[in-house]
């Protein structure tokens, strides 16, 4: 079931959403549902980075975190070169599905 919510936005945000809506030609609510999943994708990212950088996390676990797969949470490590630190323990828990 879809839910609503009411939120404050400020007049210049709201602008450029309906500037949005109007360039692709589409509704301002479906802008905002793509707006807001790019964001959540985007966030959840950022956690996950934060939680792997500072030792908290294995790289499995940040690409859970992140909801994508490992393949590419690897990826998004090179690309923003982020040192890889991959420990036996690590590499156990990542494969425990396997066995």
């Amino acid at each position: 079931m879809d839910g609503s919510v009411a939120v404050r936005i400020e007049k210049r945000k709201l602008a450029e959403i309906k500037a949005i809506s109007d360039e692709e030609k589409r509704k301002n609510s479906e802008t905002f549902r793509e707006i807001i999943d790019l964001g959540l994708k985007e966030k959840k990212l950022a956690i996950a980075l934060e939680k792997y950088e500072g030792g908290v996390v294995s790289t499995g676990r940040a690409a859970e975190i992140a909801s994508i797969p490992l393949s590419k949470f690897l990826d998004i490590l090179r690309e923003r070169n982020v040192p890889f630190k991959y420990t036996v323990k690590e590499l156990q828990e990542d494969f425990e599905g396997f066995l």
